[in-house]
């Protein structure tokens, strides 16, 4: 299975236009990243959230990085990702 790394610029690039003005250095992205396999997008948020590729809130991934890929059985790692929604809980995000 494929697996590919999602990288999205929560500022839509503002942050590369605007940050040395504001902050007085300069930020290329506010980078967030979600994993993509067996075509759904899986990432933190307010848990452990997944949508279709390229559909979430983040808009348009400003990169896709290919990772290789795994030869674990998508069980393994659909119930590894299940025992991580009791750490990353909203709550927990930061």
């Amino acid at each position: 299975m494929e697996i590919q790394l999602y990288v999205y610029d929560l500022t839509n690039g503002m942050a590369r236009s605007m940050s040395r003005a504001y902050l007085g250095i300069q930020i290329d992205a506010v980078y967030h990243t979600a994993l993509v396999f067996d075509d759904i997008e899986y990432f933190f948020g307010a848990g452990v959230q997944t949508c279709r590729p390229g559909a979430t809130h983040h808009g348009r991934p400003m990169e896709i990085i290919p990772m290789g890929t795994t030869q674990l059985p998508l069980d393994v790692i659909l119930d590894y990702l299940e025992s991580l929604k009791d750490v990353y809980t909203p709550e927990s995000y930061d």
